[in-house]
């Protein structure tokens, strides 16, 4: 494993279920994981949750869908392929305007009864 150039410093950012988290990239950005917080979820059932960027024209861009593999999500269907962690390579330029946001997905009418999950993202700055 190779440690990372001395240009570089890291970069995290939390995604908050319902907030869309909008900003201007103000060095080059490395994104490479995208991690659910199994501490958001608490008691209540997790719904599959989805993390989405909106950048330039292109609006609701899907980045990933986390899902705990090892529960039966909504409606007790089991999400086999999809995981708590999503590694990522995205890469932003300066002085772009980006935002980031997740959805849930249930297909059931009781779909308000499972909680979307809190993201964490990571990466570096050049």
């Amino acid at each position: 494993m190779q440690a990372c150039p001395n240009d570089r410093s890291f970069w995290g950012m939390v995604i908050q279920p319902g907030v869309k988290h909008s900003f201007t990239v103000e060095r080059p950005l490395h994104i490479s994981k995208a991690v659910i917080d199994l501490r958001s979820w608490g008691t209540e059932r997790p719904a599959a949750t989805s993390l989405l960027v909106d950048i330039g024209d292109h609006k609701e861009i899907i980045l990933c869908n986390l899902d705990m593999h090892s529960h039966f999500g909504c409606g007790q269907e089991h999400h086999k392929s999809l995981k708590s962690e999503a590694d990522l390579d995205l890469h932003f330029k300066a002085g772009e305007n980006i935002a980031f946001f997740s959805a849930k997905h249930c297909r059931f009418e009781t779909s308000n009864n499972f909680k979307e999950a809190v993201i964490h993202l990571s990466g570096y700055q050049l």
